[in-house]
């Protein structure tokens, strides 16, 4: 008798114990979108206000991103998501393997564009940022947030041509995850970037923005020393003749570079 009260006992314990598990990692019915399940709790989506309007009476909202830990219940804030005059939406939510062995976190968010810069857009603004898991909770891969980047497809100022003249290559789980298995994301990630070869006539900008034509440009069968890689764009260093340094932006697509 006295063993099969204290199986009653354990098995009440299990009951109970597996019950507050499940209570503690039921997350937010009305999320902005749906909750993922990762390894200890959940990420969860809620408005939030914008760091500028935070503590303000009535402030503007975005979107946050937060990980509900299973383990005590406790909902620990990672990050705000792009605020562009809009909260936007969370396009996609993922873990994926990179190349140090590690499963990271994906948001690919987009917003759409309501000021005028003087470009013409074809899409929302887009962005990913990538967090690691860290003691606790999650914190943001900076290096690998700056390498996916973000931006809007660039229509042409030619009326009569409705083709990009430059596009955010990473909207969808399948670029990203694609560019995850590629040769030149490898090399960023070993810090082993080679110098490249320009594949065509293609302008100097002095930021990644197509608004910053610094009227230089190179020419196909020129090479450079590739410096950085973000959202599509390589930061480069052309060396001329007369060994003058020249360093700006240019297309990846130009220069085989991502």
């Amino acid at each position: 008798m006295i063993c099969f009260q204290g199986v009653m006992r354990l098995l009440v314990s299990v009951i109970f114990f597996g019950a507050s598990y499940a209570f503690a990692c039921e997350a937010p019915k009305d999320a902005p979108y749906p909750p993922l399940a990762v390894e200890g709790g959940v990420i969860v989506f809620s408005s939030i206000a914008v760091l500028e309007d935070e503590g303000k009476p009535n402030p503007e909202m975005g979107l946050g991103v937060s990980f509900l830990d299973c383990s005590t219940g406790i909902t620990k804030f990672i990050s705000r998501l792009p605020y562009v005059a809009d909260p936007g939406e969370v396009r996609d939510v993922f873990t994926e393997n990179v190349v140090s062995g590690e499963n990271e976190l994906f948001v690919i968010h987009s917003a759409p564009i309501r000021a005028f810069t003087g470009v013409s857009y074809g899409s929302d603004y887009f962005s990913v940022m990538v967090f690691h898991k860290a003691e606790g909770g999650f914190t943001l891969d900076k290096k690998l947030t700056d390498y996916f980047g973000s931006g809007a497809d660039v229509l042409s100022p030619d009326d009569n041509d409705d083709k990009p003249i430059y596009t955010y290559p990473f909207k969808t789980r399948d670029a990203v995850v694609s560019q995850l298995a590629s040769k030149n994301y490898r090399g960023w990630a070993s810090d082993n970037l080679p110098d490249l070869n320009v594949n065509k006539k293609t302008s100097i900008y002095s930021l990644k923005s197509m608004a910053t034509d610094t009227k230089m440009y190179l020419v196909k069968g020129d090479k450079v020393k590739q410096e950085a890689v973000s959202a599509g764009w390589v930061s480069i260093l052309y060396t001329t003749a007369k060994k003058k340094e020249i360093r700006g932006w240019v297309l990846c697509e130009n220069v085989d570079g991502c």
